[in-house]
């Protein structure tokens, strides 16, 4: 019998709070407060978080990303 483990480290992504912002780079009303950190997985499921926990603004529509909240 034969079984196949994957293990890794994957950045994992979540939205954080309800506030919505325009975006500086396509004008769309699409800007979130994105919470990420990277987690060491078995098999495809997050188990430990490795490192601290990163805040950042990230466009749903364009992509564009910063480390301050926006302007608008």
């Amino acid at each position: 019998m034969f079984f196949c483990f994957t293990f890794g480290i994957e950045q994992f992504k979540r939205k954080s709070g309800h506030n919505v912002w325009h975006c500086p780079n396509c004008q769309a009303k699409d800007v979130y407060l994105v919470k990420g950190n990277k987690c060491f997985t078995f098999c495809f499921i997050p188990l430990i978080p490795c490192g601290s926990t990163k805040s950042l603004y990230e466009c749903q529509t364009c992509g564009w990303v910063n480390i301050q909240q926006p302007n608008f």
